[in-house]
């Protein structure tokens, strides 16, 4: 391996206030330690100080491999590292590390702290197991480049349980995702500070072009940095993560829920299962339709309730993975659906006087203008409006469409829980008095 010179990649916290990262490689601004401090390869903090004796012995080749998933990542000679901080953000140093080795580095949300470091020529998967070991946290990766971090109970939980579950069935006939979330999938890139771990499925999903539910309660914020992973990876990892699970009902169909509502999808695709006569989104037929003039605000204002409409449409064109769900999770959507449709009926838009129910407005006759006809109409209140073609008319943002001497007919349009645009004709009568 070819002997580089060391990257220094911040200076001194004296302040504990910045950090400044240093990207050139030239000799002025490559911090060199007194000589009789060259040696020292210490991590101070306030309970221990650490040397990189025991981080060298467990990643050397001769260590205990064969069971540790980061293997491939952490072990073997690497390039060194200087690193003097004090009361740095340990998540920052973690990016720091990974930045310079390359690796992917997702944080558990449990993370947080500071760290006093000072090491100078330490090779950095060392430097990265003494940061680990002094501040009790632990890691696992996936693949050849993802590293996971979190603290080391949860970390040796988690092995433990996946230990257990690994003696029993094999993944065939306990999965409900097989195959759908194995094999070697299409790469994709996360590099995201805070972000709505929602928005972060949402885009997986898009990459990958399976159907995405999720339940009620997924929520949170993930830090992550993964950079040309496998999605089906990226999508485990953030989940594992989380303490969120997953489940699939039919090839391509995914449902992410938190792990004590799960175990309802069949354990394989196809499985039989009993279930209730269900009519497939027809019980949303007595909610309204949203209006074509309600859907167009929703698109201009209203981003994140047209993101759920949308979603929902597609679920609801999905027949068979109605037919999948279990019943509670049918019902589930189902509520949750009409939630939604309720919502979006319910959004405010200016009306004109006669856009109210046709029982309290009349028409009243028709004149001439220019060859153009125009309607004559009252509201309750006795006062006169005239009306053409064209003008919005009626609850439901209707339009009149035509004008005839003992009718007018308006056209509604809308569209339906199925996404489904549909125009409804409602003539309204001559008034011929009491």
């Amino acid at each position: 391996m070819n002997k580089r010179n060391p990257l220094i990649l911040a200076v001194l916290f004296f302040t504990g206030a910045y950090l400044f990262p240093i990207p050139a490689y030239s000799q002025d601004q490559v911090a060199i330690p007194p000589e009789n401090e060259k040696k020292d390869t210490s991590v101070f903090s306030d309970k221990a100080q650490l040397d990189g004796k025991d981080a060298s012995i467990a990643l050397s080749i001769d260590g205990p491999i064969e069971k540790d998933s980061c293997f491939p990542i952490l072990y073997g000679e690497k390039e060194p590292i200087s690193l003097d901080f004090q009361n740095a953000n340990i998540r920052n140093l973690f990016r720091i590390i990974s930045e310079f080795s390359g690796f992917n580095v997702i944080f558990s949300p449990e993370l947080k702290g500071s760290v006093n470091i000072r090491v100078y020529d330490m090779p950095w998967n060392q430097a990265l197991e003494i940061i680990l070991t002094n501040s009790d946290l632990g890691r696992e990766c996936f693949g050849n480049n993802v590293v996971r971090i979190a603290s080391r109970k949860t970390i040796e939980a988690e092995v433990a349980a996946r230990a257990e579950k690994q003696a029993g069935p094999s993944v065939e006939n306990t999965d409900s995702c097989f195959p759908v979330l194995y094999g070697k999938k299409e790469l994709v890139s996360l590099d995201f500070q805070n972000a709505n771990i929602s928005n972060l499925f949402r885009i997986i999903s898009e990459v990958s072009g399976f159907n995405l539910i999720l339940s009620e309660g997924v929520s949170g914020f993930v830090n992550i940095r993964m950079l040309d992973v496998p999605w089906n990876d990226a999508l485990e990892i953030i989940l594992a993560n989380s303490d969120l699970g997953r489940e699939c009902f039919v090839k391509g169909t995914v449902r992410i829920a938190h792990k004590k509502s799960l175990n309802q999808a069949p354990k394989i695709a196809g499985a039989e299962r009993d279930s209730e006569q269900r009519l497939l989104g027809k019980e949303l037929e007595d909610i309204p339709p949203v209006a074509l003039d309600l859907y167009k605000k929703i698109q201009d204002e209203h981003p994140e309730l047209l993101k759920k409409i949308t979603h929902f449409e597609s679920v609801f064109n999905n027949g068979a993975l109605l037919q999948e769900m279990s019943d509670e999770d049918y019902k589930e959507t189902l509520d949750n659906y009409k939630e939604v449709l309720n919502t979006a009926g319910a959004i405010k838009i200016s009306k004109s006087p006669l856009q109210r129910e046709y029982e309290a407005i009349r028409f009243t006759g028709v004149i001439s203008i220019k060859n153009e006809k125009v309607a004559l109409f009252e509201g309750q209140e006795n006062k006169g409006y005239t009306v053409r073609k064209g003008d919005r008319i009626g609850p439901n943002f209707g339009y009149v469409d035509d004008i005839q001497l003992n009718q007018v007919v308006v056209l509604e349009k809308a569209r339906d829980y199925l996404g489904i645009a549909v125009t409804n004709k409602h003539s309204i009568a001559l008034y011929q008095g009491e």
